[in-house]
């Protein structure tokens, strides 16, 4: 949503292949395309200084993904770049595990700090995803700081992209994983996780749980002075720099830790253990930013409250532990609470903002401008307001949250990745009562290379670009994901939408290679929707969605109302859009100065300003799975 106002090592199940602490997206600059079979190059590897094995874990008309395992056979090294080209016209989109970068078909990817360090005998392994457009062939030639690997020589691009074509594989499901659970397993899969999946650093500072609740509320002294909050910013001060957690562990019965903000610093972790909450505090004056608004009240602005939690440093991680049954540490936001001296509680406060004003509530989890931050195994419930938003920065991962907020909790986004690059969201659980999630820029901010996978959401306004591009939104992937109109309580949205992209003149910007593909909703009333007046926009900032691909959408149990809107802002700034493999249950359709291709689509369009034609396409309609929201 737009803001209101202008303004030790721990165990774990092995269901998922584990990579490093603080493993993000980092530095990508284009997205990259391959084969859909595996190439592992290990006939000359025992003479070979180093070995390259290199597979596709997911492919999808168009693009894929592919993880990179790299074993040094020679001296120790201290820091690597492994260099490949494409014989096709394969782009890098989103990488993870190092620094990619790519100048035609040659492609880069230097080590990141925590794993540039090969022993011999010792491996890593990176991943990113891409894209193609008319060859998809293997990259067959690898080097490691400049030496041949495989027994090979290195990279030779070729003169022109091969012929061959895509696999013709089915489509991957909308599932959340290749093999669907309700919940996680708790037991372990010989099936490997993808590439980029952080783990659980050492515990730099353990401390110990001296409170306990059952109704998420404490003392009357406790509220208003909360007593945890020097302790675990004391400690997290200690460490920052290590590389290690600051650790929230249970006390026999208690399981409880009650603070005021906090701040992470660079290279640490805020651990919370399965089976312990954090809980924030009621106490609006707790979050109070001198000079502006008064928190936890109604303004003309809604700058007053510092966030819950600020991830202040690069490298900063927020993770919890998984415990055998599936639970994970928690971050309680008690939006539904009463504030500190009041009667109202915070998800009140901004209903009755709804009728004018904005409301100053704080944010759960926020970062301004800090990179390669994560977000790990952790659920973050009843926040007042956004859960996590990422202002600027870049290398982000956010992988295995689940977020449960009521869906008439207003303003109540989930992950919001605002001025960002090269951010991963992944195997994630999203209900709450604003988008699930945001894809937005700012005025001279470029928002690029944004990956949303095996994500599901439920009651919320669907997953959006918008309504803030005006600094340009491209590169953005949703990937087999899932929405769900209604939350797990039975609340409907209010604002009930599948696919959204949405802006105005006050906030506009270019929209372009975005693709939505593999999105199974179901109880959904708006199923696609293009949106450039959004609201009452006046300014020249215009909207431009020139480049959306939808490749695989359907939807079930639609509402009765349910329709599709497909505008562009005027004949000067047409809606350019593919519709591809999509199968909707109800097909209203209206739409204004468009330009659509249609493949194996039972919608159409028509209206002013508005031209369709048949394209080429390729891939299928996607079978459809929805989970379930797993237990808290």
């Amino acid at each position: 949503m737009r803001p209101p106002s202008a303004d030790s090592t721990h165990s774990r199940p092995d269901h998922r292949r584990t990579g490093r602490a603080l493993a993000c997206v980092t530095g990508v600059t284009a997205l990259v395309a391959a084969g859909l079979t595996a190439v592992s190059m290990s006939a000359t590897a025992a003479t070979a200084p180093c070995q390259v094995s290199y597979s596709v874990t997911g492919s999808w008309p168009g693009g894929f993904q592919a993880g990179i395992t790299i074993t040094n056979n020679g001296s120790p090294i201290s820091n690597w770049t492994l260099a490949f080209a494409f014989p096709g016209d394969q782009q890098v989109a989103s990488g993870w595990s190092g620094t990619w970068t790519q100048s035609g078909h040659n492609v880069t990817v230097a080590s990141a700090s925590w794993n540039g360090a090969l022993a011999t005998g010792a491996s890593t392994s990176i991943g990113f995803t891409g894209t193609y457009t008319s060859s998809n062939t293997d990259p067959t030639a690898f080097t490691l700081n400049g030496v041949a690997c495989n027994g090979g020589g290195g990279p030779t691009p070729s003169a022109s992209g091969s012929s061959s074509t895509p696999s013709s594989t089915p489509s991957p499901s909308a599932s959340p994983s290749k093999s669907v659970s309700a919940s996680p397993s708790a037991s372990p899969s010989s099936s490997p996780g993808q590439p980029g999946q952080p783990s659980v650093p050492a515990t730099c500072q353990p401390l110990s749980a001296t409170l306990a609740t059952s109704n998420e509320q404490f003392s009357s002294s406790a509220e208003s002075a909360p007593p945890d909050t020097a302790r675990i910013q004391s400690a997290l001060s200690s460490c920052a720099g290590s590389g290690k957690a600051v650790e929230l562990k249970a006390s026999g019965s208690n399981t409880a830790f009650l603070s005021g903000p906090l701040s992470i610093g660079s290279n640490e972790v805020l651990l919370v253990d399965a089976g312990v909450t954090l809980y924030a505090s009621r106490n609006p004056a707790n979050y109070q930013i001198s000079g502006k608004s008064t928190c936890g009240t109604i303004t003309s602005s809604d700058n007053g409250c510092t966030p819950f939690i600020t991830l202040s440093g690069s490298g900063a991680g927020l993770m919890g532990t998984r415990g055998s049954s599936g639970s994970q540490g928690i971050v309680d936001g008690r939006g539904g609470q009463a504030m500190l001296g009041t009667s109202e509680t915070w998800w009140q406060l901004a209903t009755a903002a709804k009728s004018g004003g904005s409301q100053n509530n704080p944010k759960l989890v926020q970062s301004n401008g800090a990179s390669n931050l994560t977000l790990y195994d952790i659920d973050l419930i009843n926040s007042p307001m956004y859960h996590a938003l990422f202002k600027g920065g870049s290398g982000i991962t956010v992988w295995g949250i689940r977020i449960k907020t009521p869906a008439n909790s207003r303003n109540t986004d989930g992950v919001d990745p605002q001025n960002t690059t090269n951010v991963l969201i992944n195997d994630s659980y999203i209900q709450d009562g604003d988008d699930c999630i945001a894809v937005k820029s700012d005025s001279g901010s470029l928002t690029s290379h944004i990956t949303v996978e095996n994500t599901h959401c439920w009651g919320t306004h669907g997953l959006s670009i918008g309504s803030q591009t005006a600094g340009g939104v491209n590169n953005v992937t949703f990937l087999n994901d899932t929405v769900a109109g209604t939350d797990t309580g039975g609340i409907t949205s209010s604002s009930n939408n599948g696919i959204r992209v949405k802006s105005d003149s006050s906030a506009g910007g270019t929209v372009s290679q975005v693709v939505y593909q593999n999105i199974c909703m179901t109880g959904v009333k708006d199923l696609i929707v293009m949106d450039p007046n959004y609201s009452s926009g006046n300014g020249s900032a215009i909207p431009n969605f020139s480049d959306v691909t939808l490749n695989g959408v359907v939807s079930v149990s639609s509402a009765s109302s349910a329709t599709s809107q497909l505008d562009g802002y005027d004949s000067s700034h047409p809606l350019g859009l593919k519709l591809e493999n999509i199968k909707l249950d109800v097909t209203k359709t209206t739409a204004q100065y468009a330009n659509i291709g249609l493949y194996n689509s039972n919608i159409t369009a028509s209206g002013t300003g508005v031209t369709v034609s048949n394209i080429s396409g390729s891939g299928s309609v996607p079978s459809c799975s929805f989970p379930s929201y797993p237990a808290l």
